[in-house]
């Protein structure tokens, strides 16, 4: 009985503390999960009201408990919260193939990157969605279709989101596009023996230049698109290399002439100089 009372009178201590309102709720958690957890925790009676929380249970604990929740009000006063303003074009690109890019960045700078939840079911996309959510308690930020939010401790937010920004920067640079239309017919000209044409275009102007693949499959007449794609001083002078050799092949004339069999040879030539 007299331990028991002893007991009693140990666990009778309180302990009574400021607690930021704001976050009050994420103290106490999601059907007071994270209230309960802290409780079993800590052995220790925990009330928040008002912007006060108040401890209940042995000295030693609930010191300990309030070393815990003050610092867990520290860590959630250093939330920081931003809202960029992306085009969706560019939303694709900053995701990363199966999502690489995004998760790069939320493990780098330990934060949250939303893009918007798309209707379609692209891979990339849907991977971009669960790693967003992963790890996260609660409803999903409202945002508009041009919106990434980034959300997590300040000096990480800041990092990605001035990461993203530079990464958005240097795709609105390097994305200006082009199309020249080519008869299907040009396609190996243009192309040259084993891709030296094309590749000459490439490396003069560094652009991104896309063939279609079932071009040798078309009728030599059946018009196809040439894609090109990087600065707009290289998609420029890359556009302007095709279109003149598509130029030249336009106005390049084909004629059949007989000549007799015997004169072949002297018109090759030695060794085919002529």
């Amino acid at each position: 009985m007299d331990q028991a009372i002893e007991d009693e009178k140990e666990r009778g201590f309180t302990l009574s503390f400021d607690f930021p309102k704001e976050h009050a709720g994420q103290l106490v958690g999601r059907g007071a999960s994270k209230i309960n957890e802290l409780r079993e925790q800590f052995d220790v009676e925990i009330k928040v009201d008002d912007g006060k929380v108040e401890l209940r249970g042995p000295k030693a604990k609930a010191e300990a408990a309030k070393s815990h929740i003050t610092s867990l009000g520290r860590q959630w006063a250093d939330i920081a919260t931003y809202t960029l303003k992306v085009d969706p074009e560019y939303h694709s690109e900053l995701i990363g193939s199966k999502g690489a890019v995004i998760n790069r960045l939320q493990t780098r700078y330990k934060v949250q990157i939303h893009f918007p939840r798309q209707n379609s079911t692209r891979d990339d996309q849907s991977i971009a969605d669960n790693a967003s959510d992963a790890g996260r308690r609660g409803n999903r930020p409202e945002q508009l279709p041009d919106q990434v939010i980034v959300k997590g401790p300040k000096k990480g937010a800041d990092e990605a989101r001035d990461e993203i920004l530079s990464l958005l920067q240097y795709l609105k640079d390097n994305s200006h596009e082009a199309a020249v239309t080519v008869k299907a017919g040009q396609i190996p000209q243009l192309i040259g023996q084993r891709g030296s044409g094309m590749d000459e275009i490439r490396q003069s102007t560094g652009a991104k230049i896309d063939v279609p693949n079932n071009a040798r499959g078309l009728s030599p007449e059946q018009e196809v698109v040439i894609k090109i794609k990087g600065t707009k001083s290289q998609m420029s002078q890359a556009k302007k290399l095709i279109e003149e050799k598509r130029d030249i092949y336009d106005q390049t004339i084909k004629k059949t002439v007989s000549v007799d069999k015997k004169y072949h040879r002297m018109l090759i030539g030695s060794g085919g100089k002529l």
